[in-house]
Protein backbone atom coordinates (compact mmCIF):
# COMPACT_ATOMS: atom_id res chain seq x y z
CA UNK A 1 0.00 0.00 0.00
CA UNK A 2 1.61 3.46 -1.46
CA UNK A 3 -0.62 5.55 0.89
CA UNK A 4 0.65 7.36 3.85
CA UNK A 5 -1.02 6.88 6.57
CA UNK A 6 -0.89 8.32 10.17
CA UNK A 7 -0.31 6.96 13.90
CA UNK A 8 -1.11 9.18 16.66
CA UNK A 9 1.04 8.59 19.77
CA UNK A 10 1.98 9.61 23.19
CA UNK A 11 5.20 9.55 23.88
CA UNK A 12 4.28 8.73 27.56
CA UNK A 13 5.42 4.91 26.70
CA UNK A 14 8.63 5.66 25.09
CA UNK A 15 9.55 2.33 24.74
CA UNK A 16 6.36 1.48 22.64
CA UNK A 17 7.83 4.29 20.13
CA UNK A 18 11.15 3.42 19.89
CA UNK A 19 10.07 -0.53 19.22
CA UNK A 20 7.81 1.51 16.29
CA UNK A 21 10.82 3.13 14.85
CA UNK A 22 13.20 0.31 15.24
CA UNK A 23 11.22 -2.28 14.39
CA UNK A 24 9.08 -1.40 11.66
CA UNK A 25 6.20 -2.32 13.14
CA UNK A 26 2.73 -1.62 15.17
CA UNK A 27 1.03 -2.99 17.51
CA UNK A 28 -2.59 -4.48 17.06
CA UNK A 29 -4.80 -4.63 19.69
CA UNK A 30 -8.18 -6.32 20.03
CA UNK A 31 -11.16 -4.64 19.78
CA UNK A 32 -12.40 -4.57 22.99
CA UNK A 33 -9.06 -3.24 24.04
CA UNK A 34 -10.22 0.33 22.03
CA UNK A 35 -11.44 3.71 23.61
CA UNK A 36 -14.87 3.31 21.83
CA UNK A 37 -17.40 1.50 23.99
CA UNK A 38 -19.63 0.85 21.17
CA UNK A 39 -16.55 -1.11 19.09
CA UNK A 40 -17.83 -4.20 17.91
CA UNK A 41 -21.49 -3.48 18.06
CA UNK A 42 -23.80 -3.97 15.91
CA UNK A 43 -27.84 -3.98 14.84
CA UNK A 44 -29.66 -7.13 13.91
CA UNK A 45 -33.71 -7.11 14.36
CA UNK A 46 -34.95 -10.31 16.69
CA UNK A 47 -35.15 -13.14 14.79
CA UNK A 48 -33.38 -12.48 11.93
CA UNK A 49 -29.58 -13.35 13.76
CA UNK A 50 -29.69 -16.51 15.42
CA UNK A 51 -27.51 -17.37 17.92
CA UNK A 52 -25.31 -19.76 16.44
CA UNK A 53 -24.12 -16.79 14.19
CA UNK A 54 -23.77 -14.66 17.16
CA UNK A 55 -21.48 -16.66 19.03
CA UNK A 56 -19.60 -16.90 15.47
CA UNK A 57 -19.39 -13.58 15.26
CA UNK A 58 -18.28 -12.80 18.76
CA UNK A 59 -15.49 -15.43 18.12
CA UNK A 60 -14.30 -14.06 14.86
CA UNK A 61 -14.13 -10.50 16.64
CA UNK A 62 -12.29 -12.05 19.12
CA UNK A 63 -10.09 -13.70 16.75
CA UNK A 64 -8.52 -10.66 15.22
CA UNK A 65 -6.42 -7.62 16.07
CA UNK A 66 -6.39 -3.98 14.65
CA UNK A 67 -4.65 -0.84 14.41
CA UNK A 68 -6.13 2.50 13.88
CA UNK A 69 -4.51 4.90 11.92
CA UNK A 70 -5.52 8.32 9.78
CA UNK A 71 -5.25 9.97 6.64
CA UNK A 72 -4.60 13.07 8.31
CA UNK A 73 -1.98 14.29 10.09
CA UNK A 74 -2.93 17.98 10.84
CA UNK A 75 -6.53 17.32 12.89
CA UNK A 76 -6.05 19.13 16.31
CA UNK A 77 -8.59 17.09 18.00
CA UNK A 78 -6.65 13.72 17.25
CA UNK A 79 -3.33 15.72 18.37
CA UNK A 80 -5.10 16.36 21.34
CA UNK A 81 -6.40 13.03 22.47
CA UNK A 82 -3.99 10.83 21.42
CA UNK A 83 -0.90 12.78 21.82
CA UNK A 84 -0.86 13.84 24.84
CA UNK A 85 -1.66 17.61 23.96
CA UNK A 86 0.30 18.05 21.23
CA UNK A 87 3.56 16.80 23.12
CA UNK A 88 3.48 13.03 21.31
CA UNK A 89 3.80 12.49 17.74
CA UNK A 90 2.28 11.07 14.59
CA UNK A 91 4.26 8.47 12.43
CA UNK A 92 3.62 8.94 8.98
CA UNK A 93 3.97 5.72 7.13
CA UNK A 94 3.01 2.90 4.36
CA UNK A 95 1.61 -0.74 5.43
CA UNK A 96 4.28 -3.39 4.10
CA UNK A 97 2.64 -6.02 5.91
CA UNK A 98 1.49 -8.78 3.10
CA UNK A 99 -0.92 -10.58 5.08
CA UNK A 100 -3.35 -8.08 6.87
CA UNK A 101 -6.73 -5.74 5.39
CA UNK A 102 -6.93 -2.41 5.13
CA UNK A 103 -10.29 -0.52 5.26
CA UNK A 104 -11.56 2.53 5.43
CA UNK A 105 -13.62 3.32 8.52
CA UNK A 106 -17.57 3.90 7.67
CA UNK A 107 -19.11 6.31 9.69
CA UNK A 108 -22.64 5.13 9.02
CA UNK A 109 -23.26 4.20 12.52
CA UNK A 110 -23.02 0.97 13.43
CA UNK A 111 -23.28 -2.28 11.19
CA UNK A 112 -26.78 -3.75 10.38
CA UNK A 113 -26.44 -8.08 10.22
CA UNK A 114 -28.91 -10.51 9.15
CA UNK A 115 -28.48 -14.35 9.16
CA UNK A 116 -28.03 -14.20 5.33
CA UNK A 117 -25.22 -11.02 5.41
CA UNK A 118 -23.13 -13.63 7.31
CA UNK A 119 -19.45 -14.99 5.58
CA UNK A 120 -15.89 -14.94 7.34
CA UNK A 121 -15.64 -10.49 6.47
CA UNK A 122 -18.57 -10.09 8.43
CA UNK A 123 -16.62 -9.60 11.84
CA UNK A 124 -14.53 -7.20 9.73
CA UNK A 125 -17.10 -5.59 8.30
CA UNK A 126 -18.27 -4.83 11.35
CA UNK A 127 -15.45 -3.51 13.06
CA UNK A 128 -14.85 -1.42 10.07
CA UNK A 129 -17.98 0.78 11.16
CA UNK A 130 -18.05 3.68 13.55
CA UNK A 131 -20.74 6.31 14.83
CA UNK A 132 -20.38 9.64 13.11
CA UNK A 133 -19.28 11.24 16.00
CA UNK A 134 -15.88 10.19 15.90
CA UNK A 135 -16.17 11.06 11.84
CA UNK A 136 -13.00 13.64 12.30
CA UNK A 137 -10.50 10.70 13.08
CA UNK A 138 -10.76 9.49 9.16
CA UNK A 139 -9.73 6.36 10.92
CA UNK A 140 -8.29 3.45 8.48
CA UNK A 141 -8.09 -0.03 9.72
CA UNK A 142 -5.40 -2.55 9.54
CA UNK A 143 -6.61 -6.31 10.28
CA UNK A 144 -4.61 -9.06 11.10
CA UNK A 145 -5.02 -12.24 12.87
CA UNK A 146 -2.92 -14.96 15.30
CA UNK A 147 0.16 -12.20 15.73
CA UNK A 148 0.36 -9.19 17.44
CA UNK A 149 1.94 -6.75 15.34
CA UNK A 150 1.51 -5.26 11.55
CA UNK A 151 5.02 -4.85 9.68
CA UNK A 152 5.16 -1.03 8.61
CA UNK A 153 7.93 1.63 6.61
CA UNK A 154 8.11 4.32 8.75
CA UNK A 155 8.50 7.67 6.27
CA UNK A 156 8.08 10.62 8.47
CA UNK A 157 7.90 11.54 12.32
CA UNK A 158 5.66 14.81 13.07
CA UNK A 159 6.27 16.33 16.59
CA UNK A 160 3.68 17.86 18.29
CA UNK A 161 3.40 21.71 18.76
CA UNK A 162 3.83 21.27 22.71
CA UNK A 163 7.02 18.76 22.32
CA UNK A 164 9.87 20.90 23.76
CA UNK A 165 12.87 21.58 21.75
CA UNK A 166 14.86 19.36 23.90
CA UNK A 167 12.37 16.39 23.23
CA UNK A 168 12.29 17.33 19.51
CA UNK A 169 16.18 17.05 19.82
CA UNK A 170 15.87 13.81 21.22
CA UNK A 171 13.85 12.17 18.79
CA UNK A 172 15.48 13.69 15.66
CA UNK A 173 18.61 12.49 16.69
CA UNK A 174 17.07 9.02 17.80
CA UNK A 175 15.31 8.85 14.20
CA UNK A 176 18.51 9.69 12.69
CA UNK A 177 20.05 7.44 14.18
CA UNK A 178 18.01 4.55 13.50
CA UNK A 179 17.21 5.33 9.84
CA UNK A 180 18.41 9.01 8.43
CA UNK A 181 15.73 8.32 5.32
CA UNK A 182 13.35 9.14 8.19
CA UNK A 183 11.97 13.35 7.84
CA UNK A 184 11.35 14.29 11.20
CA UNK A 185 9.65 17.77 11.55
CA UNK A 186 7.69 19.92 14.24
CA UNK A 187 3.77 20.21 13.29
CA UNK A 188 4.15 23.93 13.76
CA UNK A 189 5.93 24.61 10.39
CA UNK A 190 2.68 22.97 8.99
CA UNK A 191 -0.12 23.66 11.06
CA UNK A 192 -2.26 26.38 10.85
Amino acid sequence: MNEILFKYRSLDNFKNFVDIILRNRLYAAKYKDLNDPMEGQYYYRTGELNRDIRNKLLEEKGGLRLCSLSRVNDNQLMWSHYTNGHRGVAIGLKITDTNCMVKPIQYNGLASIRNQDFNDQTAIEILSHKLEVWNYEEEVRVFIRDRNFVDVEIVEVITGLSMSNIDFGFVRDLVEKVNSEIRVTKAETFMN
